[in-house]
């Protein structure tokens, strides 16, 4: 049985505000002392029941998965492209400036901030 590494109770957190076709989303990552993404919380303003339960769900149980050793990724990965009510441009992240859902803007922010996958943005570096 694999073991669960739990997040120290004080522990670095940084938060991601943008607007995605007008509704703000809050993206928290939670980091371990070594600076490994530990858990994601997902919060969208405005939206409905369900939409929030699915959104806080999903981000609980990647958590776990990641605790548990689930590469963070992979995960990821199959967020990508994803279709959702909340989609659209994107306000506020330097290089995000569309995306097809919520989950879609949660994955390419993490792989693009904690996997160096470039490929994502839609604003590349300057060379």
């Amino acid at each position: 049985m694999t073991t669960r590494l739990e997040l120290p109770s004080h522990r670095e957190t940084v938060r991601q505000k943008v607007s995605i076709g007008g509704r703000n989303l809050y993206l928290d990552v939670g980091f371990y002392q070594d600076k490994r993404p530990g858990e994601i919380f997902i919060v969208v303003e405005k939206s409905g029941d369900t939409e929030r339960f699915l959104l806080d769900h999903v981000a609980r149980m990647t958590s776990i998965a990641i605790q548990y050793g689930a590469p963070l990724d992979e995960l990821m990965e199959g967020w990508l492209f994803t279709k959702g009510k909340i989609a659209g441009p994107v306000v506020g992240h330097e290089h995000i400036k569309f995306a097809t859902s919520a989950l879609d803007f949660v994955a390419r922010h993490i792989l693009l901030t904690y996997f160096g996958r470039a490929d994502l943005a839609s604003v590349k570096e300057p060379t």
